[in-house]
């Protein structure tokens, strides 16, 4: 299964090798720190040696990738192979998603003047919106979706616990998207996102055990 998925998505693993050629590529034109956090205003405050951007930083989008194409292999119960529909796209999405990702830290590694922030907070919220278009179709299964005790308890829990988190993602990632479009003061933009990204924590949680209490009162 995992060598015909592989074969399927080959290009997505050659869009994830490309950055490992590319750092190769122009490794000599790297200085030698580069810098690797950055604040609310997308300014560099903390700098460090150019093989974090350049080799660790791919190498931890490929292995995301292929922890998710193992995953079927190591579920105990393969709950996880009726979710492989939605499981493909979100490895495909996040792949993409690291790769955007590369080519903006790069641009910045290479010392190119532009302030990229607000194209990676947009990022981010394209990738809860695409995420949270799949939530609803994700099966019951111990590695990918809202995992509490209650899901993982009752399948009906499951699916109404993802019903909603799929609402409630496509709204918090639109949030996201329009943000960072409408309010330039950084530390307000950080602020709402603080609260959206722990809104979308919280409130699955907190409804999975609602529902599971609901039923269990009834059923008892």
């Amino acid at each position: 299964m995992v060598l015909q998925t592989l074969k399927k998505e080959w290009y997505v693993v050659f869009l994830l090798l490309l950055p490992f050629a590319f750092s190769m590529y122009i490794w000599d034109e790297l200085p030698d720190q580069v810098p690797t956090h950055f604040n609310m205003q997308g300014e560099a405050d903390d700098w460090g040696p150019k093989w974090i951007n350049a080799i660790m930083f791919p190498a931890i989008g490929l292995g995301t990738y292929l922890m998710l194409v193992f995953l079927p292999m190591i579920d105990p119960k393969k709950r996880i192979e009726a979710a492989q529909k939605p499981i493909a796209a979100i490895r495909i999405v996040t792949s993409m998603f690291m790769v955007f990702m590369y080519v903006f830290i790069m641009a910045e590694s290479m010392g190119t003047d532009i302030n990229f922030s607000i194209y990676i907070q947009v990022g981010i919220g394209m990738l809860f919106l695409v995420l949270g278009n799949y939530m609803h179709s994700i099966k019951q299964n111990y590695f990918i979706g809202v995992r509490t005790p209650w899901t993982l308890e009752n399948e009906e829990v499951w699916k109404r616990t993802h019903r909603l988190t799929a609402k409630v993602w496509t709204i918090g990632a639109l949030i996201m998207i329009i943000a960072p479009l409408t309010i330039s003061n950084a530390v307000a933009y950080w602020s709402i996102f603080g609260v959206v990204v722990s809104t979308l924590v919280l409130v699955p949680i907190i409804y999975s055990y609602v529902i599971f209490q609901q039923l269990d009162t009834q059923s008892s």
